[in-house]
């Protein structure tokens, strides 16, 4: 049987049809010729925490099941502190304000109105946005002010060495729903390690639900940030400058605390040295040095109010915080808590002008790179002026907190019944 016969224009034909699938084929596989990046295998991080605690083992007491911390480094995580529930309004009955913390908010908070916006911005031939440099002479003029306002008389030695004992620090931090979990291993730490300590959980963004469970947890106080008073040009950034108002809510509560970053708890008793370190000018941070300065991370505007050495700050780590033992002092308010609380209530200071936190270049690279920590910043660059650019006057390294690991503590948390609750 003789076979089909092919004319060479059907074989032709034939030959570029193969040509064609193998080609689409080869576009399908590729996808379709563009270069498509897999956005869970980036990992460039806009604003990464590097705080570790060391992995050798260290004297102390550990906080039962937290053993395993020991050997692994901890799992980065980004807290959201900033979330607020709609049960957030403002009602009746809600804690009442320490007289110093309702004078605070009066006196100052009305101070932070949005300037108005102008529809255009006027630029000469030097580049120079003269209509930006004449607002911001303003405002600092405004800064300054209120910061004159805020000064204590106080002798260079006043204050200096605090001889209180360790039960007498109260142990802080912030919640929200977010960090619910988290917040109460830290109440469990904390009653573990200091049962006799006051604890006070500020609230920025707890449900009802959650503040009434915290409120009958031994030794612990759900305090009110009174967020809904806030004005809308200071509410709006309220994810920037919650931290800050909280050190000067809880100086004007207690004498000395020691303030934990949300999402972390104490497994290890081993506060007495972070203490003693704090008592030689009355502040101490807990973190760890970064390998940019703080100038790669900052604002060059935030340099005007806080009277930055550039030179200097550039030979400085930038440091991340997780940890401040705190005393409340006319020291630490004259050089620390009234520049911070200034900045954070100008608008132009904490957040200036084209402020972004994403950064354009490397960290690892020693120029500006055109992003900003804001409170972060602001607390490494008022630190390091007041101790003259020498980190280990303020500094120390975290090994003491750890970010919670997921384990819920509400069965295993302390509960008072209300006539064996204290009165924070």
């Amino acid at each position: 049987m003789m076979g089909r016969s092919f004319s060479p224009k059907t074989v032709v034909n034939y030959a570029a049809l193969g040509f064609l699938v193998l080609l689409g084929y080869k576009i399908f596989l590729s996808g379709n010729g563009k270069d498509t990046k897999d956005p869970f295998r980036d990992t460039k991080l806009s604003h990464p925490k590097n705080i570790h605690g060391r992995s050798d083992h260290e004297d102390g007491a550990v906080l039962p099941g937290a053993e395993h911390l020991e050997q692994k480094a901890d799992v980065d995580k980004e807290i959201d502190v900033g979330d607020i529930p709609k049960d957030l309004e403002k009602k009746s009955g809600e804690d009442k304000l320490q007289e110093k913390e309702k004078e605070f908010i009066q006196k100052d908070l009305q101070k932070t109105e949005k300037p108005q916006q102008k529809p255009k911005k006027e630029f000469f031939e030097d580049g120079v946005d003269w209509e930006l440099e004449k607002e911001m002479a303003k405002k600092r003029s405004e800064f300054f002010k209120a910061v004159r306002a805020r000064e204590q008389p106080i002798e260079e030695h006043e204050f200096k060495n605090m001889h209180e004992s360790d039960d007498h620090f109260a142990f802080v931090t912030a919640a929200s729903h977010s960090t619910y979990l988290a917040v109460l291993q830290f109440v469990y730490s904390v009653q573990y390690f200091y049962p006799e300590s006051k604890i006070a959980i500020y609230d920025i963004g707890l449900t009802s639900d959650e503040r009434q469970f915290i409120d009958s947890l031994c030794g612990a106080e759900v305090v009110s940030m009174w967020l809904h008073v806030w004005p809308e040009s200071l509410y709006k950034n309220r994810h920037i400058v919650w931290r800050p108002l909280l050190l000067q809510f809880a100086t004007a509560k207690f004498g000395h605390f020691i303030y934990v970053e949300p999402g972390r708890f104490i497994y290890k008793q081993s506060i007495k040295e972070y203490i003693q370190h704090s008592r030689m000018h009355g502040l101490t941070i807990g973190g760890k040095q970064l390998k940019y300065s703080s100038f790669v991370v900052t604002s060059p505007h935030m340099y005007s109010f806080l009277g930055t050495d550039e030179k200097k700050l550039k030979k400085v780590p930038h440091f991340d915080f997780t940890l401040i033992v705190m005393h409340s002092t006319k020291r630490v308010n004259n050089f620390f808590m009234r520049y911070l609380v200034s900045c954070t209530l100008e608008e132009y200071c904490i957040a200036p002008p084209g402020a972004q936190s994403k950064c354009d270049l490397h960290l690892g690279n020693k120029r500006y790179g055109n992003c900003h920590r804001y409170d972060e910043s602001a607390i490494n660059l008022i630190l390091n002026k007041w101790h003259d650019y020498k980190p280990k006057e303020y500094l120390m390294k975290d090994v003491i907190t750890k970010y919670h690991d997921g384990k819920d503590m509400s069965k295993k948390v302390k509960v008072c019944n209300a006539s064996e609750k204290v009165e924070i």
